[in-house]
């Protein structure tokens, strides 16, 4: 992890606000189409933002729901960009501090300088990485031992931070101060309306504090002489006796009550060496797929049909992301494949994204290789997947499907729009807006938000800012009578208190600050 050292305080912070604040730790960014991002909200604009005073109660945060490859959805989060900046001032002012996340060697998700940008990345190395540290530790050893963590990212405990970072004493001793570790803790719980439990799954932050915790316990886990390693709350031990691997899952469990944290028992497995070293699944698919020199329709159609059987029998693992990613990488670095083979696996592709929305970012590789002309061709089956999944008010298909349909400059219905806005998901209908065909519908849901409820608008803020920026609507945070007096200081006023609320988005415009 040496690479980690070279982090400086600048590098750090801005990774946090421009590459590694929206949803975007996959190693190819699928979490959200490309053109929303946080690329113009820089250092200099966040040292703007943090001399404003922040809100008595906390902000709230946009929420977009990803879709798994069991179609079950997960929650990513979206903070208030006040919030946001100052949690990142926090973490950049005190981030020597947090050294010791780099010396964890049993952690694989750690953050490292990327080339474009990125803290974070959740890429679970390649398949040679993976299969020599399987071989190198389970060698010798009889059985390992599989757990995670019950509901982790929602369950982190915002005191257990200050826990972490200088100990259980000295942070109870100091509770309340001022001091640094008490100030991540505060600017942590003011992501979400200044409540202890769960941080955002989305941003940086959240690894970095994350794993702060973690590293503590995988401390005691590795003086106690276990042999494992953990990719995020996801724990594999090698041991040589059952009894062992027994004790590992007993002694894992009370380090992380320490910080009010649970194991997942119905996840956690105790099985005999030797294994293999990936999925049968994974075996199975490498062994029968085509190379990427002999990739021709019905090769590479043959396959996914496999794999679409596959997945019947493999309910567990994304089967299908996995082949369709491999088939449409090979399509990517393979320039001699024809428009033929591109295009059937692009029709193939789109046909399953009715029921897996998962695969719907891996299109954009495939729209890219097929020439404009012919990219109207796949508008009617992007809206009825549109139409599907806005009934079914996924948030990821519907924001890719409008992004596929809005780059195509493709006319949507009119009762197809009415479904997006009826599933109130705030990017999906920034991106019903982005289409310009329905902005006066899109103000019109803008203007119906509750404005005395700031946690509303703040769960909007995306969607509010972007048309504020636009000047399509005025600043939704205005003072009128009545307002947020149970959000301001006791020898605060209303008005002053919305003010600060003003100042936000007038400082974020004034400044340049886009984020599609």
């Amino acid at each position: 992890m040496a690479e980690i050292m070279s982090i400086s305080k600048s590098f750090l912070l801005k990774a946090l606000l421009q590459h590694n604040y929206f949803p975007s730790q996959k190693k190819a960014k699928e979490e959200l189409p490309p053109i929303i991002n946080s690329k113009s909200f820089t250092p200099d604009v966040s040292t703007k933002l943090i001399i404003l005073t922040k809100r008595v109660g906390g902000y709230d945060q946009v929420e977009f729901k990803s879709t798994r490859y069991n179609n079950v959805p997960r929650a990513l989060s979206i903070p208030h960009p006040m919030a946001y900046a100052h949690l990142c001032h926090s973490l950049y002012d005190s981030w020597d501090k947090f050294k010791y996340i780099t010396e964890n060697k049993n952690s694989i998700i750690y953050p490292k300088k990327h080339n474009d940008g990125r803290i974070i990345i959740m890429d679970y190395q390649n398949s040679k990485q993976q299969i020599k540290r399987q071989v190198e530790l389970s060698f010798n050893k009889r059985f390992y031992v599989n757990t995670d963590i019950s509901n982790f990212y929602p369950s982190i405990y915002s005191h257990s931070i200050p826990w972490a970072l200088v100990g259980f004493n000295i942070a109870k001793k100091n509770r309340g101060s001022k001091k640094w570790f008490n100030k991540i803790d505060s600017c942590q719980r003011q992501i979400k309306r200044s409540e202890t439990n769960g941080v955002p799954i989305g941003p940086a932050t959240s690894n970095i504090v994350s794993e702060a915790i973690l590293a503590r316990v995988d401390k005691k886990l590795d003086r106690d002489g276990f042999v494992f390693f953990r990719f995020i709350d996801d724990y594999t031990a090698y041991c040589q006796t059952y009894k062992e691997a027994e004790r590992f899952i007993r002694r894992l469990s009370e380090e992380l009550s320490k910080y009010k944290l649970l194991l997942n028992i119905k996840k956690t497995k105790i099985e005999q060496l030797p294994t293999t070293t990936s999925p049968e699944w994974i075996v199975d698919l490498t062994t029968r797929k085509p190379e990427k020199e002999k990739l021709i329709p019905t090769n590479a159609i043959r396959f996914l049909d496999y794999a679409v059987n596959k997945q019947f029998s493999s309910p567990d693992g994304s089967v299908l992301k996995y082949a369709a990613k491999s088939i449409i990488n090979d399509v990517k670095n393979n320039k001699d494949v024809g428009a033929d083979t591109v295009l059937l696996i692009l029709q193939y592709v789109l046909g399953l994204c009715i029921k897996y929305p998962i695969l719907l970012p891996l299109l954009d590789i495939l729209f890219k290789e097929v020439p404009p002309s012919l990219g109207n061709k796949f508008v009617d089956q992007l809206l009825k997947i549109l139409d599907e999944h806005a009934t079914n008010r996924r948030s990821d298909a519907m924001a890719w499907s409008l992004y596929y349909i809005n780059s195509f400059s493709a006319a949507i219905p009119r009762k197809v729009a009415k479904k997006v806005l009826r599933s109130e998901d705030c990017i999906s209908i920034l991106f019903l807006y982005l289409s310009k065909q329905y902005e006066s519908e899109v103000v019109e849901f803008c203007n119906s938000l509750n404005k005395s409820d700031l946690f509303l608008l703040d769960q909007y803020w995306l969607l509010l800012y972007q048309l504020f920026f636009y000047g399509k609507i005025p600043n939704p945070y205005q003072y009128k009578s009545g307002y947020i007096n149970h959000l301001r200081g006791k020898s605060d006023t209303p008005e002053n208190a919305m003010k600060r609320e003003i100042k936000v988005f007038e400082t974020l415009k004034d400044n340049g600050v886009s984020f599609t």
